[in-house]
Order: C-alpha cells, then sequence, then structure tokens
C-alpha cells in the first residue's frame, strides 16, 4: 500500500510502582535510539497509523490506548522513497506524536529494531537520536507527572 506523507511517532512508558519508565528502540538500519516510528499507508489517519504501527514494532497482542500529544514536527519528503507518488509541492511532511500505556504488556520487537530499553526520563532522554522523539518525550514526561493525559484516540 502507497505510504501517505505523514510520519508518526509514539511513545511508549509504563509505571514500575511509583515510577515511570519510557521505552527506546534501537533501530536496526541506522543504529540510533528513538520511540516507535512510521508512516501512514494511503487512506490511514494519523491515529489508525499509530495503532498499527505501535501494534507492528511492538508485537503487542492487542491494540493498547493511545494518546494524542501535542507535540509536532516537520520532516523533509526528501528522506522518503515514496516522494514521487505524493502531491507536487509536498516538501515536508508532518509528524504526529501520541503516547501508549505498556504497563503489564509483553513486547515483542519486530525486525525494525535490535534492542530495547525501559529507562527513567533523563536516560531516555539522553539516548534518543532526533529532537522531535526528545520534545515528545518531554510533553509526556511533565503531563504524567501532573496526571494530565489527554483522553486516548478512539
Amino acid at each position: 500500500m502507497p505510504r501517505a506523507p505523514f510520519q508518526i511517532l509514539v511513545v511508549p512508558f509504563r509505571h514500575v510502582g511509583e515510577q515511570i519508565e519510557y521505552a527506546v528502540l534501537r533501530r536496526q538500519d541506522m543504529n540510533v535510539w528513538q520511540a516507535v516510528a512510521g508512516g501512514g499507508e494511503s487512506g490511514e489517519s494519523p491515529q489508525q497509523a499509530a495503532v498499527r504501527e505501535a501494534r507492528e514494532e511492538l508485537g503487542l497482542d492487542r491494540t493498547v490506548a493511545l494518546y494524542p500529544l501535542q507535540t509536532t514536527a516537520s520532516i523533509p519528503a526528501r528522506f522518503f522513497a515514496d516522494r514521487d507518488s505524493w502531491p507536487a509541492g509536498t516538501y515536508v511532511v508532518p509528524e504526529y506524536s501520541f503516547a501508549a500505556d505498556l504497563t503489564d504488556e509483553e513486547i515483542r520487537l519486530s525486525d525494525e529494531h535490535t534492542d530495547l530499553q525501559w529507562l527513567d526520563y533523563k536516560a531516555a532522554s539522553d539516548l534518543l537520536r532526533f529532537d522531535s522523539n526528545r520534545t515528545a518525550l518531554g510533553e509526556l514526561h511533565e503531563r504524567l507527572l501532573g496526571a494530565d493525559l489527554p483522553r486516548p484516540v478512539e
């Protein structure tokens, strides 16, 4: 299915007692640490793409609650092979961010990643390669500390 001109980011978190941990994944093709990331498929909404990517990349048996974040980013279209199939004049694609509560969930990484670490906020932020990942992580961390998660997407 053709790729849609947008990207999604899903920051996994879990509660371990009173602590919050965040999952960071090592990309197989670039050897960098990131959150779950991927492109939308033609006809998908960003929310639908986030649900699909989280299930695929984390090997989840069921759909988990996804919370929309305010964090957005722009990625140059030149980095995507499908650019030629997008409308003329597409120079950047938006990246929409979500959070996924994986408390008590078992993760089985896809072939896209070689490793996963559960870390506290500072360690996760220090390890993430991309600014948009750190921004989304920071927003999520503040929301969790303030008990201010938005309503999950349907």
